[in-house]
């Protein structure tokens, strides 16, 4: 677990990079970065051979550029880029802050090259040290990262910003409320990358719902799950440890490692990184689809027994009764 505002900070100009986890700190290919900056932050066209890339925006407004194509994201927006794409940023409140998740090849490195150790927790308000082109350059070596000169970008790359996750392999956009949602009781689930979209390497999922009771406590054999809290609070139980998560905190959950939340306040949200990305069918088994970014008045069924029906083809050893499932905890639905 790393609380909001910790973890290993290192200051570029009058931008603070805060890794929240690396190949290093997780042994998984996933690489997460939160980003803060003011107007006019920027990070230069750029490419990435192996790792693909999704952007989250917390707070202010971000200028994504994909290709020759720019659109601005404010909070709750999302951005999907393939391995491969240009792209580029450039902040444009005075206080922006997104996530960078990449997954595929090594990029988190280049902050602490780029950058130096940062001992606060906001930004600076005037740049330690001037960022020149040579800098960029350097810090790029040996990482998958290659800076892009805009006059090679001649073709427009086809970008999808039709609010729904494309079922192919290509950049898009989505706002805050976009995406492939399902409906599980009380809780929405909401698909901003699915496997079709990621070529199978992961998933993000946007859960949102109620105060309500703690999900059935379970483990999965190759699927590593991450929970940062959006909005709202949780309780999370991981390995029997009980974490209280408010905005801003992360937790990375292995393969193997129980674990169990709850949602505790009356409008709770997190966001999920899920890897590889073949969990995503126990999502469309749980839940039905749904049109809507918000949790209904009245809470849908409960379809656990579908997933009971199915679980050998799912990445689930269920330890805890579930809610919604009669009987005792007693193991009965543990799955080879």
């Amino acid at each position: 677990m790393i609380p909001a505002g910790e973890g290993d900070r290192y200051v570029f100009g009058t931008q603070v990079a805060s890794i929240m986890a690396n190949a290093r700190s997780i042994g998984d290919s996933l690489e997460i970065v939160l980003l803060c900056g003011g107007r006019g932050d920027h990070f230069p066209l750029h490419s990435h051979e192996q790792a693909s890339e999704a952007i989250y925006v917390l707070d202010g407004k971000l200028e994504v550029q994909i290709g020759t194509q720019k659109r601005l994201l404010t909070t709750g927006d999302y951005a999907h880029i393939p391995a491969g794409i240009p792209h580029a940023y450039k902040m444009l409140a005075h206080r922006t802050r997104f996530y960078s998740v990449t997954i595929g090849g090594e990029v988190s490195d280049f902050y602490r090259k780029i950058g130096e150790s940062y001992e606060r927790h906001e930004r600076p308000h005037l740049p330690q040290d001037a960022l020149t082109s040579e800098k960029w350059g350097e810090a790029a070596e040996g990482l998958d990262i290659r800076f892009v000169d805009v006059s090679s970008v001649a073709v427009e790359i086809p970008l999808v910003d039709n609010g729904t996750v494309p079922d192919r392999v290509v950049p898009y956009i989505l706002e805050n409320g976009d995406g492939d949602h399902t409906l599980s009781g009380d809780q929405v689930h909401s698909f901003l990358s699915t496997q079709a979209a990621t070529g199978g390497g992961y998933i993000v999922l946007m859960s949102s719902g109620p105060k309500g009771q703690p999900i059935g406590e379970h483990y999965h054999e190759i699927t590593n799950e991450t929970f940062f809290c959006i909005q709202g609070s949780m309780t999370l139980w991981v390995d029997g440890e009980e974490l209280s998560l408010q905005p801003g905190d992360f937790v990375y959950v292995p393969a193997g490692v129980k674990h169990k939340f709850r949602m505790d306040s009356h409008y709770t949200k997190f966001m999920g990184v899920l890897t590889p990305g073949s969990f995503e069918g126990f999502f469309r088994i749980l839940g039905d689809p749904y049109a809507y970014p918000i949790f209904p008045t009245e809470p849908a069924p409960y379809r656990f027994d579908r997933v009971i029906q199915r679980i050998a083809e799912l990445d689930l050893k269920v330890t805890g009764r579930p809610p919604g499932v009669p009987g005792p905890a007693d193991g009965k639905h543990e799955s080879a």
